[in-house]
């Protein structure tokens, strides 16, 4: 793997940048003002520093992502099916900016799509945690997780999977659908801890239900499901370009414990109770 370094920046220059930015001044004028005073630090770099939590010593740019990086991985899998859901590829209109990333309230959850990443290309993502402000809709509103991988190479390497990763673009790669069931589970993990929830019904049992406003690729999932998992969702429709797969049989919702599940704690802590809530209720009657 070749590598090439930029200038590396000192710890000092770091502390500086981030106390200007403290006394309340906006990046262009802080490198605007280190400028003036012959402080050679880039735009691009200072801006990262600032608003993706890097360090100094992240300055480390990889040209070239490993060569089995190309290969369809179970954590491939699952970085796939997080983008068909909450992730996202961003290609500045430029042409010249290629970001890969999630913003989600989960911190497991993001970290868990950060760990992938950097499991399948050999590249750290940066992370951010951003606190929203306080709206007349909530007083106590969560802190987000922020995960963002700037890489042209990797942003290539993804979109040969799916031309798009939009909401009413994407579509289940060839490659997933005739992969094996490891693979199919990472990538339905993805999707499911994106787009998915189990919900515990008041009186017994729980409802399992995953959803997208892409209509002919979620059905490409209910079959994957079916045929490969035995777990038959109900496919409804409440809008006309919006699909929800759901079931509230106990079946099929321990088979998604036992074969796919969720990475997000809370999720799959929801998803025992459940399947436990079920084994109660039939001995009850």
């Amino acid at each position: 793997m070749s590598s090439k370094i930029y200038v590396q920046h000192s710890l000092k220059e770091y502390n500086q940048v981030m106390t200007l930015n403290k006394l309340g001044l906006r990046p262009i004028q802080i490198y605007c003002y280190l400028s003036e005073i012959g402080m050679g630090i880039k735009y691009n770099t200072l801006y990262d520093w600032i608003n993706y939590n890097k360090k100094p010593f992240q300055e480390k740019i990889i040209s070239k992502i490993p060569e089995e990086s190309k290969l369809l991985t179970k954590e491939k899998a699952y970085i796939l099916g997080v983008l068909c859901g909450d992730g996202y590829i961003r290609i500045h209109k430029s042409g010249t900016g290629f970001l890969v990333g999630l913003d989600v309230c989960d911190e497991d959850f993001a970290d868990e799509f950060r760990r992938c990443l950097y499991q399948v290309y050999q590249l750290f993502p940066s992370k951010k945690i951003r606190t929203p402000k306080f709206t007349n809709f909530t007083s106590n509103p969560k802190p987000r997780y922020c995960i963002n991988l700037t890489s042209k190479l990797v942003v290539f390497d993804l979109l040969r999977y799916s031309k798009s990763f939009k909401t009413k673009e994407w579509t289940v790669p060839d490659e997933i659908v005739s992969s094996n069931l490891d693979i199919k589970s990472a990538f339905l993990r993805g999707l499911f801890d994106s787009e998915g929830a189990i919900s515990l019904r008041k009186s017994s049992g729980a409802y399992l239900s995953v959803c997208s406003g892409k209509v002919d690729s979620l059905l490409i999932v209910k079959e994957i499901l079916k045929n490969d998992f035995d777990i038959d969702l109900k496919a409804l429709y409440p809008q006309k370009d919006f699909i929800r797969l759901k079931s509230a049989r106990y079946k099929h919702i321990k088979n998604f414990s036992d074969k796919i599940g969720f990475a997000i704690k809370r999720k799959n802590d929801t998803l025992k109770i459940a399947v436990s809530n079920f084994k109660i209720m039939s001995k009850t009657y």
